[in-house]
């Protein structure tokens, strides 16, 4: 003779039974939204999605997709670059932590730039901005310098990043560090390295293909109509009338040709480059880093041996560094002396700073 289950324990297989099939559902539903890309970006507000250029796992090449620029660094990143520690900091920032406000006495120069200024390949203490900022260190100057570079950014993208956070740091000079290989290609087109980007349209800088398509979805192709080295002096021009507003100063830094100094075709870029920019040589300082290396008589091969696609290595991230250094002492863009206690700020104002020209 059966004895009937009692209604109480009934109940419990049925809560438990509940909340199995419960849990497995919530678990399959979390794994398709963290596994199926276009699932998991539906919601990308508050689920990071992260893009990668294929191929280039041991470059540390792996950002954070962003709607405005397409792509950034990766906050709280710990990884490697071709074998080397690549650090991200909690503002995704390849550098040391930084408050958005300046210490008082302290003077800031903001690095923007691509792959050169991220430091493809060679350590975080070897990068050319961490070389100066241990230069003005050694000799006692109150200067911080802040790497905002992101490899594969444009010049498009950098001035978008300067004028929605750059200027928070508070910088009294800004470098852009200039590719000349591409960085006139990347700001012609919507679409560079499989990854999406924003792109400017016109020379009044009306700005395309916003918000930047999210991985899933399908690329739009945009190119741009505007010459690209027009485009991208426009958009020199657009970040020095941006650095005077916020009463710092700007200084072009360009290379490119080092790779190859007799090499034809980067000789015309060069041409057309220089053209386009002839106007602005009196008002905004130039740094032709492609020059100082030939003057100092620095083999390109120096420049770039044990590295990838022609990047610095550490000796050539050190000479960067330090022909910065000497670029940024000479017209006087760190102040006259710049040293601790020599005045009341390390910074000089726009006005009182000279131009730079390119020296013969």
């Amino acid at each position: 003779m059966t004895t009937a289950a009692r209604p109480g324990v009934g109940r419990l297989v049925r809560v438990f039974q509940w909340t199995l099939w419960t849990g497995l559902g919530l678990s399959v539903a979390v794994a398709i939204v963290l596994k199926v890309g276009p699932v998991r970006e539906l919601f990308w507000k508050w689920i990071p999605i992260y893009v990668k250029e294929g191929g280039h796992e041991h470059t540390g090449h792996f950002y954070l997709y962003d709607p405005r620029l397409g792509w950034r660094n990766v906050p709280n990143r710990k990884s490697s670059t071709c074998g080397n520690p690549l650090t991200i900091n909690s503002q995704g920032l390849r550098d040391r932590e930084y408050s958005y406000r300046k210490p008082g006495g302290v003077g800031r120069l903001l690095v923007l730039g691509d792959s050169f200024a991220w430091g493809y390949g060679v350590a975080d203490r070897e990068v050319f901005s961490e070389v100066l900022e241990r230069r003005l260190q050694a000799d006692r100057r109150s200067w911080q310098v802040v790497n905002t570079g992101v490899s594969g950014w444009g010049t498009d993208q950098q001035y978008l990043f300067l004028i929605d956070e750059g200027f928070r740091y508070q910088p009294d000079v800004v470098v852009l560090a200039f590719y000349l290989t591409n960085d006139p290609r990347e700001v012609s087109r919507s679409d560079v390295y499989g990854l999406s980007k924003p792109v400017f349209l016109n020379k009044q800088l009306t700005l395309g293909n916003l918000p930047v398509p999210r991985p899933s979805q399908a690329k739009s192709g945009l190119t741009s109509p505007v010459d690209p080295f027009d485009m991208v002096v426009t958009l020199i021009e657009a970040i020095n009338t941006a650095c005077r507003s916020h009463n710092c100063r700007l200084v072009v830094m360009k290379f490119g040709r080092f790779a190859d100094p007799k090499h034809q075709g980067l000789l015309e870029i060069e041409r057309r480059f220089e053209a386009a920019f002839a106007a602005c040589r009196k008002r905004i300082p130039y740094l032709d880093l492609d020059a100082e290396f030939a003057r100092r008589n620095i083999r390109p091969k120096l420049l770039v041996a044990g590295n990838e696609d022609d990047h610095w290595n550490q000796f050539g991230h050190e000479q960067a560094g330090m022909i910065l250094g000497e670029f940024l002492d000479e017209h006087e863009l760190l102040g006259v002396s710049g040293r601790r206690g020599a005045a009341e700020s390390p910074a000089t104002s726009p006005a009182a700073v000279s131009t730079g020209e390119t020296r013969s």
